[in-house]
């Protein structure tokens, strides 16, 4: 899908066998679509030109969405009447970011306690049915809200954007593998692969365990022979090592798009390096959807203004500037049946400057992670730390390394080696991770036989146990 107008940086074009799915008989191009297709179709129209949106008109019109949530919600869900009482009196067509900062930032605890407060009492029409979305717990704190038919078109309008912004291949095989759901998992054990696009006839994706072995998943993965990949980055890394014991990559992979983990420049490279293909990443979450896209030409984040009003917050509650990190707060602006109203998610970015690309979509330059991937230093302050591989590759062979803070001086280190660490091989890396780390932490060696993934599937190199 092209652009309106032609631009330096545009989205490579659609490939060719890219035709919309038609449900008329003898006629298959131009596709006529059903009507479920063709609103996902007309959505991805408006996203094709909303994307070169001035900044400002695109926060015009997320403020006047937010009015139309903010009345349902003080109208119909018992939660907001009193939360949303700061708002009061105020104009129609008022609203302003200012204004907006005055409502409570909502965290995973509000919505735990909050339960069927939460829920709407009254869904417009048009919207429903409503379903239950959960999250995997992976911060400790799983949440359950109700999603809408509404925003699964939503949800498929924009990731059909990734797609086409990324120039895939629509009628491709793709290879998923990750926590399967109970649908997901008979569907693989049927070897019963679906259409992975809406609103085009697309190819066949295909789903595997990522609990199962990685000599199994690389042995399933070159059977696949898919032309994408789709798996967390951690476990991208575990089939790049395995790699040299079962040979090259898939002989068709021209992609590999990253999900549920933070992407780290290693890793991309590392990819690059081993397979020769690209990874491109995009930031979601099961109770909010698609949240923040890879740009099509740059390795930065483009928020989906057209679904989500996010803010990157600072200690006081005001907006970062651009090269700063803070705290990112979401609104979903289309969920009617659990509105999510300044949504404290969990995870850290650093907000960008505008895209080169003419895009007015805001920016994130870097996603950090969570703030349990934040290391505590003695004095208090944070920070975010970093492990690239040569860091211990050039000081023994370790295949998985993960750092757990106990306390603020205390650090648990886990590697994954074939043999024991040496006492030299041990004396180098606690002197190159205190380097690292800026700080000389008591570091206690830990040679294991593999490190779990969280829940969800997710793995973390470092994690914080301090409050």
């Amino acid at each position: 899908m092209q652009s309106p107008r032609g631009r330096a940086g545009e989205a490579p074009p659609a490939a060719p066998g890219n035709v919309a799915r038609s449900s008329v008989t003898g006629v298959a191009w131009p596709g006529i679509p059903d009507p479920g297709r063709a609103r996902i179709l007309s959505l991805l129209y408006q996203l094709d030109h909303s994307q070169w949106w001035p900044p400002e008109v695109l926060l015009d019109r997320q403020m006047r969405q937010l009015e139309t949530l903010l009345a349902h919600a003080r109208e119909t869900v018992p939660f907001y009447r009193d939360r949303l009482a700061v708002l009061y009196g105020r104009e129609l067509g008022g609203l302003t970011p200012e204004l907006w900062r005055r409502i409570p930032v909502l965290d995973r605890a509000d919505v735990q306690a909050a339960g069927q407060a939460l829920v709407t009492r009254s869904l417009p029409e048009g919207h429903g049915p409503m379903a239950d979305v959960s999250t995997t717990g992976s911060t400790g704190r799983p949440v359950t809200v109700k999603s809408t038919a509404i925003m699964q078109s939503l949800f498929s309008a924009m990731n059909m954007r990734f797609h086409l912004w990324h120039g895939r291949d629509l009628s491709a095989t793709v290879a998923a593998i990750h926590v399967l759901s109970p649908e997901q998992a008979a569907a693989a054990e049927a070897d019963t692969p679906r259409n992975w696009v809406a609103a085009y006839p697309g190819g066949p994706i295909f789903h595997f365990d990522v609990r199962n072995p990685v000599a199994e998943q690389l042995r399933w993965l070159h059977a696949v022979d898919p032309h994408y990949l789709l798996t967390y980055p951690s476990n991208l890394m575990a089939l790049i090592d395995h790699g040299p014991a079962t040979g090259p990559r898939p002989r068709r992979l021209a992609q590999v798009s990253a999900m549920g983990e933070v992407l780290t420049p290693h890793q991309r490279e590392a990819c690059r390096s081993a397979w020769n293909v690209d990874v491109v990443d995009a930031y979601s979450a099961m109770e909010l959807g698609m949240i923040a896209l890879q740009c099509p030409q740059h390795t930065h984040h483009l928020v989906q203004a057209e679904r989500v009003y996010l803010e990157v917050l600072d200690d006081d509650g005001e907006p970062c500037p651009p090269g700063t990190v803070g705290r990112i707060v979401v609104t979903d602006l289309h969920n009617f049946a659990s509105p999510l109203i300044r949504y404290q998610i969990g995870d850290h970015a650093e907000v960008g400057l505008p895209c080169p690309t003419g895009r007015g979509l805001p920016v994130l330059e870097r996603i950090m992670g969570r703030t349990r991937n934040m290391l505590v230093l003695p004095s208090g302050d944070t920070l975010w730390p970093s492990f690239p591989a040569r860091l211990f590759l050039d000081v023994a062979p370790v295949r998985q390394l993960q750092l757990v803070q106990r306390t603020r001086d205390d650090i648990d280190v886990r590697l994954v080696m074939d043999g024991p660490l040496t006492a030299d091989q041990e004396q180098r890396l606690r002197a190159a991770l205190v380097a690292k780390l800026g700080h000389p932490f008591r570091l206690t060696f830990t040679v294991v036989d593999g490190i779990a993934a969280g829940p969800g599937g997710k793995y973390e190199d470092f994690r914080s146990e301090i409050s």
